[in-house]
């Protein structure tokens, strides 16, 4: 009989997905908690903060999901049982979004989290891949009901235009792929200064450091690390910081 892949070798599996590239995995490998834990940056919808660009705030309940990029939120006062978790759609007026203990900002067309907060800090946005999934409603997966899209959000509600879309049931997404669909993940990694983004590259590395550009340059040269790899970029940023003092 087939198992399912135990947390040890997944965890072994999911650390070489940037290191060796898009390394994939058979979805009937993994156990359905297995597979949410990859699709979203939480088990379920977590007590966070949104900080706007206009210095208002919003608290809720929310959810990254890395698959169909979305931040999604609790609904307080659903409109029907199955409209308690909700899409935002418009994140480009958000500075930070503080959610349980870790901090996401907005990056590419979506959240990128910020996993080294420093004079310069550095930005991984995750992306989840799936191919040959099974289909339902909406081309989005096998479950039934829909998640409603709002444009904007603030703690006495929801404003804006809304219209319906991806697939949840009444507390979480829900996704029914076929055993052979196979997931892959894709990371790609940022540096932030002063609240710009730029993408991590050699040549931004040596610019953002130049006080320890000759450190980086022989870091690269004798280490080989995968500038795709969080953990990589993770140790090397760390170490550039502490040598551009």
């Amino acid at each position: 009989m087939k198992t399912k892949l135990s947390l040890v070798l997944l965890l072994a599996l999911l650390g070489t997905f940037s290191a060796q590239g898009q390394k994939k995995i058979t979805m009937g490998d993994l156990s359905k908690a297995q597979q949410d834990s990859i699709i979203f940056a939480f088990p379920k919808a977590t007590e966070g903060t949104l900080y706007y660009k206009d210095g208002s705030i919003a608290k809720s309940r929310f959810n990254y999901n890395y698959y169909e990029p979305q931040l999604l939120f609790w609904n307080d006062k659903p409109e029907f049982p199955e409209d308690t978790l909700r899409r935002l759609n418009d994140l480009s007026n958000i500075v930070v979004a503080e959610i349980g203990d870790r901090t996401f900002v907005p990056a590419l067309s979506g959240l990128g989290e910020l996993i080294l907060n420093n004079r310069i800090s550095l930005i991984s946005c995750k992306k989840v891949n799936i191919s040959e999934k099974k289909t339902g409603a909406y081309g989005t997966g096998g479950s039934t009901a829909s998640i409603r899209n709002v444009s904007s959000f603030n703690s006495n509600g929801t404003t804006g235009s809304e219209t319906y879309t991806g697939q949840t049931t009444a507390s979480v997404v829900r996704y029914e792929f076929a055993s052979n669909s196979e997931l892959s993940v894709a990371y790609t990694l940022f540096l932030m200064k002063d609240g710009k983004t730029y993408p991590l590259t050699k040549k931004n590395l040596l610019k953002l450091f130049p006080k320890a550009a000759g450190f980086i340059s022989q870091y690269l040269e004798e280490q080989k690390p995968d500038l795709d790899s969080p953990q990589d970029m993770l140790n090397l940023v760390n170490l550039a910081n502490a040598n551009e003092k």
